[in-house]
């Protein structure tokens, strides 16, 4: 009888656990695995400590989107992109939390400038690693709405010297106009 009370209680548990969990919520396997196109070897990235040394601060080169600018104080993780597709200019933000060499983030792009009113916004990860030549790169994946994933990858190399991001005329802020500059609300 005691057993099979356990039992109840155990199956009780997994089926309250996934209703407070969300039950259908998505699962994100955060793993890069695969062949790295730069170094031609196979590499298998997951979550766990930042390498020696490092951290998700820096200018980084994204053959997706062009160039990213990355800002790391404690676990908050602040940057910037901008990018032009035929005669769009869009511009970016990201902002996250990393834990390791995990960024977990949110993503809005403005593309005011092609016509569309509205930003575009997601969520996405990052996971820093160096590669065998010694360069730091991101890999991860970005995904829209709620999701982090399921838009695409997103690949990002640091560029080995320091770049600072584009200057932008004073009161100019393509994602969030009409704000004082400040993130919207999460």
């Amino acid at each position: 009888m005691a057993e099979r009370r356990l039992g109840v209680l155990a199956a009780t548990a997994l089926v309250l656990g996934a209703c407070a969990s969300g039950g259908g919520a998505q699962r994100v396997n955060y793993r890069y695995a695969g062949n790295d196109p730069a170094t031609m070897q196979q590499v298998d990235v997951r979550p766990g400590p930042m390498p020696d040394g490092e951290g998700f601060s820096g200018s980084f080169h994204s053959a997706q989107i062009g160039d990213v600018y990355l800002e790391q104080t404690g676990d908050s993780v602040i940057g910037t992109y901008e990018y032009d597709r035929a005669s769009c200019h869009a511009v970016g933000r990201i902002e996250g939390t990393a834990n390791g060499n995990l960024v977990r983030f949110r993503w809005t792009e403005s593309q005011r400038s092609c016509g569309r009113i509205q930003p575009l916004m997601g969520r996405g990860y990052f996971l820093f690693w160096v590669d065998s030549a010694h360069n730091g790169r991101l890999s991860g994946e970005w995904g829209s709405g709620d999701r982090e994933n399921g838009g695409g990858p997103w690949a990002l190399f640091r560029d080995r010297v320091r770049r600072q991001p584009p200057a932008r005329p004073e009161g100019e802020n393509g994602v969030f106009d009409g704000s004082s500059g400040a993130a919207p609300a999460r």
